[in-house]
């Protein structure tokens, strides 16, 4: 390969990792991405001499002027994302310059743009990706940089010698003992090397950098600018059907770490979100008005005085940038640490400040003990407080009937509360199908539509149906909408929660126990996670991208001291340890020299001496 092919190719190696980065985010559409990487390709031909048309400079600089009105309208008309309309027109004006045969200006252009695509994606991204591609993107600019001044200086050279008149190749000398010598054209192997050892350099310099430098808090906001979009079913008011939107889209939500007390051993959880009790035969709601305010602590809140015998269940939380301001859990929490702010509404939802541009992570300790069937069957009093039963008894005004009759041949012959709630349960379970692919056909209320028309729906209908049968017979009960445990990733310890994992259940009140979670929905409506090498290469991603959000990503102050703390911890003990091996090697050597004395006599002549000594105990010593 030649300089100049190096050159070319340093250049869109620079230029195709920015980009890289870009659609990365996710910001970047389809038609956007195929549209560039023709231009990328179609650039790369041009500067290669393997395609002769290129964009005239006055066409292309009358393109530059329109795309300016375009992106304005497309931002304040059209109102699409500020970040999304940005791209838009930084892709576009880089297009132009690709299709163009270019001058060292277009090239030092291109640089710029490619830098501020890296500044736009290091507000968005913040995981292993993002390291891996910005680690490419430096090499590529350290290499680039560099060839690019080496091709300059070569130009101004190849100037002065027209200039002199002195046509011919330009030939590049060095001095070596006194003789001259002709050297050869650079090596672009010397210059790829040379910049893998500045990275590699630079990377160890920030490291000890990174780890002294004070930390600031993590908790900033974009002010929308970054904005993400919201998932849908995780507000006070959710229209049924909600849930199954976001059931088809795989990206991660959460990351869950989870450690069960040694008296419970590890149970299958569910993450609560929202809780809703008021159904209007259109949308569930929470109708007990706004969350209030929990008292903070430092950096902790307390959300209930209860104490377990059996232990609290720890959880650490690692969610990614959502427009939602849900607080994922498990059932019963009790002590909570890591947000600025938080608040419970009557339904036990727990609610903080949306991070629509940055992820949060928090640790929650909840009691998950559940009450056995001995123990719910021997809790069969009907005695309800008052506002469990004008919440949790609540059923839509005119509801179909049908409900009614269908609910009591189901329960007909139960004798307590919890075999009322159990027959219900395994009856929609084992008597409906699972299906994401609802469409209505009769008008009113969709649970009676489901029940008595489809027999089939997502698990929505199957908890909203539970729980209107279960209001029927006058049982408190309430919809719940959060996520399924998620897939367990052994190689990080860490639970996967992905938007396909959304999920709707129940919790029915009883009047000792409290609020008791159960789930009608069929198995097919729970998710499974595939194995194979997919699954294993999928897993070691996450491992390293956990390893990267709680070690960089949450390296904050606290983990910065306690670093500090350990390394003292380290030196005073490995000084200890120095001292004492010293002093043991010191013993050593003096029972050694102690031996020698014996071997050789000296100890016995000192013994006979001390020993005369003793025996004229009248001796007196004289001074002169």
């Amino acid at each position: 390969m030649s300089f100049d092919r190096y050159f070319i190719a340093s250049s869109y190696l620079l230029m195709t990792m920015s980009f890289l980065m870009l659609a990365a985010t996710g910001r970047v559409d389809k038609l956007t991405l195929m549209l560039f990487i023709c231009v990328l390709v179609a650039g790369w031909l041009i500067d290669n001499e393997k395609l002769r048309w290129a964009m005239p400079p006055r066409i292309a600089n009358l393109l530059l002027f329109a795309s300016l009105p375009v992106t304005i309208f497309e931002w304040g008309i059209l109102r699409v994302m500020p970040v999304t309309a940005i791209i838009h027109f930084v892709l576009f004006v880089s297009s132009l310059k690709l299709l163009r045969r270019k001058s060292d200006r277009d090239w030092l252009w291109l640089y710029i743009v490619s830098f501020f695509q890296v500044v736009i994606t290091s507000g968005v991204m913040i995981g292993t990706n993002y390291l891996i591609l910005f680690i490419l993107y430096f090499f590529a600019a350290i290499s680039t940089f560099v060839a690019y001044e080496i091709r300059s200086a070569r130009q101004v050279f190849h100037k002065q010698q027209e200039k002199l008149a002195q046509p011919g190749e330009i030939i590049f000398w060095k001095e070596e003992q006194m003789a001259r010598r002709e050297c050869g054209q650079p090596r672009w192997r010397t210059l790829s090397y040379f910049s893998a050892i500045v990275l590699l350099l630079i990377l160890l310099t920030a490291i000890p950098i990174f780890l002294a430098m004070p930390r600031l808090t993590r908790g900033f906001n974009h002010n929308g600018f970054l904005a993400t979009g919201r998932i849908s079913g995780f507000s006070d008011t959710v229209r049924l059907g909600e849930i199954a939107r976001i059931k088809l889209n795989p990206q991660i939500v959460m990351r869950v770490r989870v450690k069960f007390p040694i008296s419970i051993g590890r149970q299958n959880l569910k993450w609560r979100g929202v809780t809703l009790d008021n159904y209007d035969g259109q949308f569930w709601s929470e109708s007990s008005g706004g969350p209030l305010q929990i008292k903070r602590f430092a950096n902790s809140f307390r959300i209930d005085d209860k104490m377990s015998p059996r232990g609290f269940t720890h959880q650490q939380f690692f969610v990614e940038p959502l427009n939602i301001n849900t607080v994922f859990a498990a059932p019963r929490p009790v002590f909570l640490s890591g947000l600025n702010e938080l608040a419970r509404d009557n339904g036990d939802g727990l609610w903080t400040e949306e991070h629509p541009s940055h992820k949060i992570d928090y640790l929650v300790y909840s009691d998950t003990s559940v009450p056995d069937e001995a123990e719910l069957s021997a809790d069969n009093s009907r005695a309800y407080p008052p506002e469990i039963r004008q919440r949790y008894l609540q059923l839509p005004h005119g509801h179909d009937r049908r409900i009614d009759e269908l609910t009591q041949e189901v329960v007909r012959g139960a004798t307590t509360q919890y075999e009322i709630v159990r027959r219900i349960e395994r009856f929609l379970s084992s008597s409906y199908s699972y299906t994401l692919d609802l469409q209505r056909v009769e008008d009113g209320d969709p649970v009676a539509d489901f029940l008595f028309n489809t027999q089939a729906g997502h698990c929505e209908y199957f908890a909203s149906a539970m729980v209107l049968m279960l209001r029927t017979r006058q049982v408190p009960a309430r919809l719940v909408n959060g996520f399924q445990m998620g897939e367990y990733n052994d190689s990080a310890d860490v639970y996967t929660v992905r938007q396909s994992d959304a999920h709707s259940w129940v919790e029915v009140y009883f009047r000792k126990y409290g609020w008791v979670a159960f789930d009608p929905t069929p198995p097919a409506g729970l998710s499974i996670y595939g194995n194979g090498w997919a699954a294993w290469l999928r897993h070691y991603g996450e491992a390293l991208e956990m390893l990267w959000l709680e070690h960089i990503v949450g390296f904050d102050t606290t983990k910065q001291v306690s670093m500090v703390m350990a390394i003292q911890q380290w030196l005073s003990s490995s000084q200890k340890n120095a001292s004492l091996r010293w002093r043991n090697w010191a013993l050593q050597v003096g029972e050694r020299a102690d031996s020698l004395k014996d071997l050789f006599g000296f100890s016995a002549a000192a013994g006979g001496q001390n020993q005369s000594v003793e025996k004229n105990s009248s001796f007196v010593p004289v001074i002169f």
